[in-house]
């Protein structure tokens, strides 16, 4: 089996539904149960992607025809034969996540848990000089665009007029945190390196910040956008009684990445062919990406303009 890491940066609000209201939101998106972190399910890339095969699905049947790369690369449920597919696909997990910020616009969260989750899937590195901050701190570049500058940007040191000296701050939402201190060494270039030619997400070293577990599944709860849509009745063009909803998505710029394993062909006419193997099925895939431009809806609401984002298959 060989894996490759799609790493997903939405460019508009995205929208992968739960199915069941969440107190006033009618309409919530799917997360982590214990974390809260939102996720878009392995179910949603797979049928995104083999819509890139579309050509290789029978118009009248639905069903896909058994000799195309469609049948070997994502499997088939015709009545034939019946197979898996070469390609699995894991949840896209949550990596960065946009938040306002006083100064500087926004600034990109990821915490401890997160970078852990994305070393043990191969995505980057763990570093090793990663010191948990507590949830009134956060690690940050001092001087960066998104920090509020301090008389001293980390000790408490009495400065030149026998005062203690305040470190550098952010304020972020509405609440305010200290500079616990500097980023790990290459982390964000690490992270800006998963999409080097996304030019939004080239500012990422400028605007990284680490913040405590706590607070990160707190804003990822709380910071989504919540869009209100209401129902128009078609006959009088004006709005249906109790047709008011509020949508929950996930901002745009939020960075996701998901682990993708690939195996040799299982469908009958393919397995035995030799040139249907790992690196083919993974070659593929990005190559399909690339022929659309390495951009894919995903989720609901594609007619206005919600769920794209920007996709690109690791080498």
């Amino acid at each position: 089996m060989t894996s490759r890491i799609l790493t997903l940066f939405t460019r508009t609000p995205l929208h992968v539904g739960a199915g069941a209201s969440v107190g006033a939101i009618d309409q919530p998106i799917i997360r982590e149960r214990h974390t809260g972190f939102p996720i878009i399910p392995g179910s949603s890339l797979k049928g995104v992607l083999a819509d890139l095969w579309h050509i290789d699905t029978d118009k009248t049947s639905g069903k896909r025809d058994l000799s195309k790369p469609i049948t070997w690369l994502f499997g088939s449920d015709n009545d034939k034969e019946s197979s898996a597919g070469a390609l699995s696909f894991g949840e896209a997990r949550l990596l960065a996540f946009p938040i306002r910020s006083a100064r500087g616009s926004f600034a990109w969260l990821t915490s401890p848990t997160l970078l852990a989750r994305a070393a043990r899937d191969g995505v980057l590195t763990y570093p090793s000089t990663l010191s948990a901050p507590s949830d009134n701190q956060a690690l940050f570049a001092a001087g960066s665009s998104i920090a509020i500058p301090g008389t001293k940007a980390i000790t408490a040191t009495p400065n030149s007029a026998g005062k203690p000296g305040t470190p550098d701050r952010l304020v972020l939402e509405d609440y305010t945190f200290t500079h616990a201190g500097e980023l790990p060494a290459d982390l964000a270039t690490a992270l800006a390196a998963l999409l080097p030619s996304d030019t939004v997400l080239a500012d990422l070293p400028n605007r990284l910040v680490i913040v405590s577990d706590g607070m990160m599944s707190f804003f990822a709860k709380t910071a989504c956008e919540i869009a209100q849509h209401v129902r128009i009745n078609d006959a009088t063009g004006t709005a249906d009684d109790g047709g008011l909803f509020n949508q929950e998505n996930v901002p745009a710029e939020t960075l996701f990445y998901a682990v993708i394993h690939a195996t040799k062909a299982r469908s009958a006419a393919h397995r035995d062919q030799a040139a249907h193997n790992e690196a083919a099925a993974l070659t593929a895939l990005a190559t399909r990406l690339g022929e659309v431009n390495n951009t894919l809806q995903i989720g609901g609401d594609a007619t206005t303009g919600l769920g794209y984002c920007t996709a690109v298959l690791s080498k």
